[in-house]
């Protein structure tokens, strides 16, 4: 950057201005606003990542019931919570008030595509006496993402030759954001809390970072401006 005052514009036009001027700077793109675009542009990119990488390493919580048009076996009264980790594997679930089943047979929890009817075993366990059974189960590879949107409680006979659930449907659960919760629940109002404020935070960053590059790309012009001005 060099300051540019009457006199050196005289002598690089061979005229002499008809005002006085005062000094003025001859904007260039230096190295310093490259090094801000380039923070800039790497602070949103690590920022989507951490994102990302959150949003595939968060719990889906599953809320389920004893729903009358679809449950055919247990009391009514017996509900369930869920918390998926599809990621990582891993199932844990709070029951209350399922009753203890004799050596025959054993609860089982499924994810389930309701419009195709395929189902996935997510793991098999036993009721306690106590009013809440605790499921944790931890599955050796990743849970696949096919569309599943029912979480499902069966009681199945042990040993079970049928890879497929059981009819005796005790508990029933959607996932989040999928049509068959608007089915199983009564709507809801959007959630309008931290969702906001990430959009929010991003487009701060976008912004700020199209400010950075329209003056960098707009200072060339305004040197041509100057000279052009000064003829």
């Amino acid at each position: 950057m060099r300051w540019v005052d009457e006199n050196s514009m005289a002598s690089e036009t061979g005229q002499r201005p008809q005002g006085r001027l005062g000094p003025m700077s001859e904007p260039t793109l230096t190295a310093w606003h490259l090094l801000a675009i380039g923070i800039t542009l790497a602070t949103v990119v690590w920022l989507w990542l951490a994102e990302r990488s959150r949003a595939e390493a968060f719990p889906v919580r599953v809320i389920l019931s004893h729903v009358p048009i679809v449950s055919t076996w247990g009391p009514p009264q017996a509900t369930g919570v869920a918390l998926i980790t599809f990621s990582e594997g891993d199932v844990r679930a709070d029951f209350v008030d399922l009753p203890v089943l004799d050596g025959k047979d054993r609860y089982a929890l499924w994810l389930v595509r309701s419009s195709t009817g395929e189902a996935y075993l997510l793991g098999k366990f036993d009721a306690k006496q106590l009013p809440v059974t605790h499921v944790d189960l931890l599955l050796p590879e990743p849970i696949p993402d096919s569309g599943w949107d029912t979480v499902l409680v069966t009681v199945e006979p042990e040993p079970d030759p049928d890879p497929a659930p059981d009819a005796r449907r005790v508990l029933i659960g959607a996932l989040p954001g999928t049509p068959v919760e608007m089915e199983l629940l009564p709507p809801r109002l959007p959630q309008t809390g931290n969702g906001r404020a990430v959009e929010t935070m991003w487009g701060l960053i976008l912004v700020n970072a199209g400010w950075l590059v329209a003056f960098s790309l707009r200072r060339p012009w305004r040197r041509r401006s100057v000279v052009r001005s000064a003829r």
